[in-house]
């Protein structure tokens, strides 16, 4: 028996008193309307509606049990109805996690008109490159650069990006400019390091993998303070293009070889579920992928 629809086809015939009409408005036939009741009756071993001719009325105890089951079924209803307007409409939480420096480059600039444009969404949003559990730590999206571990999570691509040797000219006049990926092991080299990378670099060469392991001048896990230092003459970095494109073409950074291709970098939205996303995930989701990211692809 399913107990919930049994108690709510006893209601509606109590409310109505008529086994048709609780059957149409239940979307049920009335032999299964009375066989409902009459499971349930017999689940409480109790009779409760007394049927004539003419009406039908409840017992005494099945009396006391609609008036003890109508408040909880109307409750039920709007959790039902409070859950579904969380689900189709931009309302309630919305815990984001993003990388410090792309977030500060792209989410940050255009975070406001998505904010303004949903006034009841309450957004949470960490800038870190940590890479956060998603249903551990109850965040709706993360955004990822590079390889995707979790493929339990959705996935949807938002934009790839290439990595760019860079240093000031005068660096590279006091130091010289390297002219094979061996050379970097003998230079000034800013690091990023976020929480388990390995302090090297790679390189595509002949279809194989190259990784050239680099004697620091400092390791930092923020991209945007290594272009400063770089900009300051302190070494070679190794950065993402949407870091250093401005930098490049005004001169203040000068590529360093840009022969030796790397790996390109997606840029991923990710999210625990497809199926019955929110509508504040899709929205954000969608909002992102309206941002210009500069894809190279």
């Amino acid at each position: 028996m399913d107990k919930l629809n049994a108690i709510s086809v006893f209601c509606r015939i109590i409310e109505s008193q008529s086994f048709t009409q609780a059957a149409a408005l239940e979307n049920i036939s009335v032999a299964m309307a009375s066989k409902l009741v009459a499971q349930l009756e017999e689940h409480l071993k109790t009779r409760l509606l007394q049927r004539t001719t003419r009406k039908i009325v409840p017992t005494e105890a099945g009396l006391v049990y609609y008036q003890r089951c109508q408040p909880i079924l109307l409750e039920l209803k709007e959790a039902d109805s409070s859950i579904s307007d969380l689900s189709t409409s931009l309302q309630g939480n919305l815990v984001v996690s993003v990388p410090m420096d792309f977030g500060l480059k792209f989410i940050t600039p255009t975070l406001p008109a998505f904010i303004s444009a949903n006034p009841n969404l309450h957004v949470e949003m960490e800038f870190s490159d940590r890479r956060v559990d998603l249903m551990a730590e109850g965040y709706d999206l993360a955004l990822r650069i590079g390889s995707l571990q979790d493929s339990t999570l959705v996935a949807k691509k938002l934009a790839t990006t290439s990595m760019h040797f860079a240093a000031s000219a005068e660096y590279l006049r006091r130091y010289g400019t390297p002219r094979k990926p061996e050379d970097l092991q003998y230079h000034q080299c800013l690091l990023y390091k976020a929480i388990g990378n390995q302090i090297y670099w790679e390189f595509a060469n002949k279809g194989k993998i190259q990784r050239v392991k680099m004697r620091s001048k400092m390791v930092c896990n923020n991209g945007l303070t290594l272009v400063q230092l770089a900009k300051a003459d302190l070494g070679i970095i190794n950065s993402p293009r949407f870091l250093v494109e401005e930098e490049l073409a005004s001169g203040e950074l000068i590529e360093v070889l840009p022969e030796f291709k790397q790996q390109l970098l997606d840029i991923h939205a990710v999210y625990p579920h497809r199926r019955h996303l929110a509508a504040k995930v899709k929205a954000f989701v969608e909002f992102l992928s309206g941002l210009n990211l500069g894809s190279e692809t």
